[in-house]
């Protein structure tokens, strides 16, 4: 049996009709015809929606047989509408290079780790809150206001915190010689309305920063 023939015989076992299985494929429905009509085989860039249409896998579709010989193993797939930003970047990563596609999971990745820690500070404290945000830095202050005033530092970036002390100017963390002294500007920018803040216990989105 070839591939188009397993096709049709899904389609039958399934009670599926060929407009439906347009639908879910998006594949023509005078190619899926000719399929049949002309006795040929869809192209392999159809092979996994054609799979995901007919809840096959593809080791089942091409020859009919799985490695535990049952067409059975679940398929995991999701359906991804057109017009969306998750299909564009689907549809943009399809068409890299396999080196630029490991270059853009790695990114990817990264990204989801940074993302984990800056939820992870927050979360080291329900009282901490975010009230200002430059150059991939995150500054967040303590909404109980215990003990002296400080903040607590995120830089993105490189993935580092760190703590402030408010009235001495002193800043903690693995900080590198680039990043210190913005930090440091910053906070000689900020300190007068940062105390003052810390003393009426009121906590401010402060003003953009460059």
């Amino acid at each position: 049996m070839t591939i188009g023939q397993r096709v049709f015989h899904l389609l039958e076992e399934k009670n599926m009709t060929q407009r439906e299985f347009s639908k879910r494929t998006g594949i023509a429905t005078n190619t899926i015809s000719n399929w049949k009509k002309k006795n040929t085989n869809p192209g392999s860039d159809k092979i996994m929606c054609i799979c995901a249409a007919l809840e096959v896998t593809p080791e089942y579709l091409l020859s009919g047989v799985t490695e535990d010989s049952k067409r059975g193993r679940e398929v995991d797939f999701m359906v991804i509408p057109s017009g969306t930003k998750e299909r564009e970047l689907l549809e943009m990563f399809n068409d890299m290079e396999w080196l630029d596609r490991e270059h853009l999971l790695d990114y990817a990745k990264k990204t989801l780790s940074k993302y984990a820690h800056h939820s992870g500070i927050r979360k080291e404290s329900d009282s901490l809150e975010k009230i200002a945000e430059f150059n991939d830095i995150e500054i967040f202050m303590d909404s109980n206001f215990e003990g002296k005033p400080s903040l607590a530092v995120y830089y993105i970036d490189d993935d580092i915190t760190g703590t402030i002390d408010i009235q001495k100017g002193l800043i903690e963390g693995d900080f590198s010689e680039y990043v210190r002294p913005v930090i440091d500007e910053w906070l000689n920018d900020n300190r007068a309305q940062l105390l003052d803040m810390w003393g009426k216990k009121k906590i401010e989105l402060l003003p953009e920063w460059e």
